[in-house]
């Protein structure tokens, strides 16, 4: 069974039909030693395709990792709406990593918004869209391509308009933020098209901003889970992963209609597979490795005692509960890859 067959049958809850689980990231898996080995290096590999798919793939031809995903960084939406974005050029080539960052926000709303047929022609999706055709035409049939996106609120609040005046509005009520998010969803749904379009097999909505600690539980419902709603029904195939504390939202985050969630090590797997097995028995739940204690700061023993644990929780796809720490060691990606492989035969 290769990376595609298995990875598709496990976010189908075919759990029956696998050699073995699964080991993916929805998100990044770009870190500074797979960028070294390929020689390609920020801020190139977010505006190159050909670097772009590279590094995409690195983790995968280097470690085996079931699942190739692009792009790396979080300012791609908010770049389609116009937001300037540091490349931080001047640290180009340099040991350390700087992830692109807005060079200020927005502001006023999201106003005028980009006409469907528009979207392509923006920032940076053109890129991607060249990049996945890149991976299909080497991995297609193979191995899963994934294209990580930034959905409305965790885009519009952190990089699109001004973070705080954004909390604000939501603390006098859910009125006004929900009129922003939904002006400007039609444009993230076109987004998802463009890229299952152009051959991605799965779109990851990475709502990182969404967790439990951050909003309320009826605000989740209000605001988030609408958006979320639509964005998967506009795809075949996809991911919700939100970092940080869901135990109180893993039954609304199974609602939102994504193939699986995907989930951080706040989240004990023993409960969150109880959760969720109440909501929709046996639909796939991803993670749940810590990326910077475990993966970026741990030894390759522990990382396999991890695997084994989270495995024999009742996960369904191994994953980092988040992208990669830059300074990940590939010893600890191989490790998390190998561990997989023993513990999760079927």
């Amino acid at each position: 069974m290769n990376s595609y067959d298995r990875v598709m049958a496990a976010l189908k809850g075919e759990r029956d039909e696998l050699d073995c689980v699964p080991c993916i990231n929805s998100t990044s898996s770009c870190t500074m030693d797979l960028m070294k080995r390929f020689d390609v290096w920020w801020p190139d590999v977010h505006r190159d395709p050909e670097k772009m798919a590279r590094v995409g793939s690195a983790a995968h031809r280097v470690c085996g990792l079931d699942m190739i995903t692009i792009p790396f960084d979080m300012v791609v939406e908010a770049e389609v709406f116009g937001v300037r974005v540091d490349f931080h050029e001047d640290q180009a080539g340099s040991k350390y990593g700087f992830w692109p960052s807005r060079k200020r926000a927005l502001s006023k709303r999201i106003v005028p918004l980009i006409p469907p047929d528009d979207v392509q022609a923006q920032g940076r999706v053109g890129v991607i869209v060249k990049a996945i055709k890149l991976l299909k035409e080497e991995f297609g049939g193979k191995v899963p391509v994934n294209v990580q996106m930034i959905p409305p609120f965790t885009s519009i609040s952190y990089y699109i308009l001004d973070t705080v005046s954004f909390f604000i509005s939501l603390r006098r009520g859910p009125d006004e933020v929900k009129a922003v998010l939904d002006e400007a969803l039609p444009v993230y749904v076109e987004l998802a098209k463009i890229y299952s379009e152009a051959g991605a097999d799965i779109i990851t909505f990475h709502d990182m901003g969404a967790h439990a600690k951050m909003i309320s539980e009826v605000q989740f419902e209000q605001l988030v889970k609408p958006c979320l709603k639509s964005l998967a029904a506009s795809v075949e195939t996809s991911i919700l992963n939100i970092c940080g504390l869901t135990l109180p939202i893993l039954r609304r985050m199974v609602e939102c209609g994504a193939s699986a969630i995907a989930i951080d090590e706040t989240n004990p797997m023993s409960e969150a597979r109880s959760i969720v097995d109440r909501v929709k028995q046996g639909y796939p739940i991803i993670g749940n490795l810590s990326p910077r204690e475990l993966l970026a700061e741990g030894t390759p023993l522990q990382v396999e005692e991890s695997v084994k644990k989270v495995i024999q929780e009742g996960v369904s796809l191994v994953a980092p509960g988040c992208d990669l720490v830059l300074e990940t060691p590939t010893e600890n990606v191989c490790a998390m890859v190998e561990a997989t492989r023993k513990y999760g035969r079927a």
